[in-house]
């Protein structure tokens, strides 16, 4: 292995031909007033994961949850946008289909090795009996190493390359990588992972396809806010956006500061963002967005409130129905944060849970 002598690595075999992920629920709608993140799920908690289902997720009460400590080493890099690790929540896995060429496009190695960044490694083990066999699709489900995984930096996901220490090359054509429920890969492509001495393909970096896969969910949009929204899903840190709690709204401040907005930081929630926004002038409630006398624009924020009290927040990017027509019910897709405690898009979020916006225009 080339890689730096502090690698982290781990060993793990291939789900079985019928086996499926292991799925971490939580679920999709979580209220800021809750504090429910993916850390009360995770494994790195002092105690059992807390069990949490919908009515208490939309909730306004405040969900106790105890995780391990930090430590002085860990709160200064808290300070400066690092953490240590990213809770794992929902399915997280890596796919891979062999071509069904002829026999070389099958291999008998062992394994093959998964770098997540240059400090945690998965040693992804080929079948007990038929290794890497032609035509075979592989699933390595890394819910099943929980631990382990949950000490990768969360920005470690855009940086993910295979390689192989054998000589006994496998011709790929299809590798799917989903994390916390999200595909941030899905790429068909001919390539070979072989370490002979006359090839150079020991090594296949999908850190561009990442990008890609994660940007075509917005359709490639250049306004800065969503574009760097997009970036980010799958991961389930909040540490990354200045909280430990629940983090929809900082998770929505950090989106739009990178477009040079000078919205709040630390530990804020939705009422924050709407006065920040009133402050400058740039409020407006949903009678207005109703009445036609303010239309939304894509990067606007968005604030939530449920029948229950709980409250949400979340960046607009487009109407999904026609939007010379507005109900209550008429369908909006946003880009938010700690929705099923992790970064998404979602086409479900209906005009009727909207009380105000942010104008970014």
């Amino acid at each position: 292995m080339l890689t730096k002598d502090v690698t982290k690595t781990v060993s793990l075999g291939p789900l079985g031909l019928q086996a499926k992920p292991l799925d971490l629920y939580i679920p999709k709608d979580i209220a800021e007033q809750t504090g429910i993140n993916a850390w009360a799920l995770s494994s790195l908690n002092r105690v059992k994961p807390v069990k949490i289902n919908e009515e208490i997720a939309k909730s306004v009460r405040r969900v106790q949850f105890k995780r391990k400590p930090l430590d002085k080493k860990r709160v200064l890099r808290l300070a400066g946008s690092e953490t240590d690790g990213a809770p794992l929540i929902r399915e997280n896995y890596i796919e891979i289909s062999i071509s069904n060429g002829n026999d070389t496009h099958g291999s008998n190695a062992d394994y093959i090795l998964l770098h997540f960044g240059d400090g945690h490694t998965v040693r992804l083990n080929g079948r007990p009996t038929t290794k890497f066999q032609r035509g075979d699709t592989l699933k390595w489900d890394f819910n099943g190493i929980q631990d382990f995984m949950e000490n990768i930096h969360t920005d470690a996901w855009d940086e993910l390359m295979l390689e192989t220490e054998s000589g006994d090359g496998i011709k790929i054509e299809h590798i799917k990588v989903v994390h916390s429920g999200e595909t941030i890969l899905d790429w068909n492509e001919t390539l070979w992972l072989d370490d002979s001495t006359m090839e150079a393909s020991r090594f296949i970096s999908l850190t561009a396809q990442i990008l890609q896969t994660k940007l075509d969910q917005i359709d490639h949009s250049w306004i800065a806010q969503i574009h760097w929204a997009a970036r980010e899903i799958g991961k389930t840190d909040p540490t990354k956006y200045g909280t430990e709690n629940a983090w929809c709204s900082e998770f929505a401040s950090w989106a739009l500061q990178k477009a040079m907005w000078g919205t709040p930081d630390g530990n804020i929630g939705s009422q924050s963002m709407e006065n920040y926004f009133a402050g400058i002038g740039r409020a407006h409630q949903i009678s207005e967005i109703m009445n036609g006398s303010y239309v939304l624009n894509p990067g606007d924020y968005l604030r939530f409130e449920w029948a229950s009290g709980g409250q949400h927040s979340g960046i607009f990017m487009d109407f999904v129905d026609d939007p010379n027509n507005l109900t209550n019910n008429t369908r909006i897709k946003t880009i938010e944060g700690n929705t099923s405690s992790t970064v998404r898009v979602r086409t479900s979020r209906k005009l009727g849970d909207v009380i105000s916006c942010g104008n970014t225009r």
